[in-house]
């Protein structure tokens, strides 16, 4: 494994540390507590959400909380080894790294969420729209990341094609398999 990527899982397991550490806390100390951190927009306001996800929680969809660690698990699964893909094919990228670490990060945050806490412990809330934690932030700045990503590096973007990178993972997974 090269360096980059030592750094990319070190700092994936340092997100998830800052993470479960200010639920525990949070769980602990301040479940019942409920204050202002910016007037009239945001506020600290500590709620579970045992509906396992956002859109689960929207459209009161009722999907189990076993099937959402197995949707989970599977994407977890699918994006370590499109990262492994992207690494093998292209060479380790900071910026890629850094996204993946924050996109990991918030998927294995779920993913502890949903076994060990039966929910999301969320704890900052927009007035009017929703409540959230770090792992939504985690994956609120892969996705912000990736759209930078696409900006300042259009050039070398456009010169990927699609079918060929999808091709090219498929054949990385059955490599995979056979190993």
């Amino acid at each position: 494994m090269k360096i980059e990527n030592k750094k990319t899982w070190m700092g994936v397991l340092l997100l998830v540390s800052i993470e479960q550490i200010i639920k525990i806390i949070i769980n602990n100390n301040f479940l019942d507590k409920s204050f202002t951190l910016y007037p009239s927009f945001l506020y600290f306001d500590p709620i579970f959400n045992r509906d396992y996800s956002w859109i689960n929680s929207m459209l009161q969809l009722g999907i189990s909380k076993w099937l959402h660690i197995i949707m989970v698990a599977i994407i977890i699964l699918f994006v370590f080894l499109f990262y492994r893909y992207l690494n093998t094919r292209f060479g380790s990228n900071k910026i890629v790294n850094t996204m993946f670490a924050f996109l990991f990060a918030g998927a294995i945050s779920s993913l502890i969420d949903k076994v060990f806490w039966d929910g999301s412990l969320d704890y900052i809330y927009v007035k009017g729209f929703f409540t959230f934690d770090l792992k939504d932030v985690y994956i609120n700045v892969f996705i912000g990341l990736m759209i930078l990503f696409s900006i300042l590096k259009n050039k070398v973007l456009r010169e990927i094609d699609e079918v060929e990178l999808i091709r090219g993972f498929g054949k990385f997974l059955k490599n995979k398999k056979c190993d």
